[in-house]
């Protein structure tokens, strides 16, 4: 099969959905990963993260089969290049059968709602994120989980400040004069500020000192955030 280019969409969570374009050679294998300038939003542009993303599906340590912990071996930090030996590669016929019956085990003794999935989204497309593991964890009569471990507190925060939860429609960032990032580095790690404010030329602004520079119509203006009061204490969380 002669190389290609495949269309495709990064997997992380970000509201954006990052176009990609992969370059696949003829064994199969993706060589290039860049970002696709037709996407409305990031128009071509990648994170670090995504940038570097054929580095670890290729690396020589990425975990590609099940493995178990050796008996007896301490659960503490190995040297350097010796991690490998605390653990033993089992087939997956093994690891499935392992894992099942230790959960049949514990619903068994202590009904099943001892087993609490404790999980959020990352690095996993909406058919892993929202789809099958419900499926079986509903079926196992686990506990159920209000899956916000990683945006609660953000959420929290959103209410004590502005009363309510809400957001920034990604197609408005190009209206914006003036984009205020409050501890996070967007130009470096995301791209719903940067791209889509090139149309209007917004400047953002930062209160990060470690946010590096990104090209122009971008300035980040390092500094201190104005003076905000603080909210009115609560007894609870709203």
């Amino acid at each position: 099969m002669p190389s290609r280019t495949v269309h495709a969409v990064c997997s992380h969570d970000c509201p954006d959905s990052c176009g990609v374009l992969v370059t696949i050679d003829e064994t199969g294998q993706a060589t290039k990963l860049r970002g696709d300038p037709n996407h409305p939003v990031t128009r071509g542009f990648l994170c670090g993260k995504v940038a570097k993303y054929l580095d670890r599906v290729y690396s020589p340590d990425r975990l590609l089969y099940p493995m178990r912990r050796r008996a007896g071996v301490p659960k503490t930090s190995l040297p350097h290049g010796q991690e490998s030996e605390a653990f033993e590669r089992i087939s997956w016929d093994e690891a499935l059968s392992t894992v099942a019956t230790r959960l049949a085990a514990i619903a068994s003794e202590h009904g099943p709602e001892s087993i609490l999935p404790y999980s959020y989204a990352g690095t996993i497309g909406i058919l892993n994120y929202g789809s099958m593991d419900r499926r079986f964890f509903h079926r196992l009569g686990a506990s159920q989980l209000d899956r916000t471990i990683c945006s609660e507190t953000g959420g929290q925060a959103l209410i004590s400040v502005y009363g309510r939860k809400l957001g920034t429609d990604t197609e408005a960032f190009s209206q914006a004069k003036l984009i205020i990032a409050w501890a996070a580095t967007s130009t470096a790690t995301t791209s719903i500020s940067g791209p889509s404010s090139k149309k209007r030329g917004a400047m953002a602004q930062s209160s990060s000192s470690s946010t590096p520079t990104p090209p122009a119509p971008l300035a980040p203006r390092t500094g201190t955030s104005p003076s905000i009061p603080a909210p009115t204490p609560r007894s609870r969380l709203a």
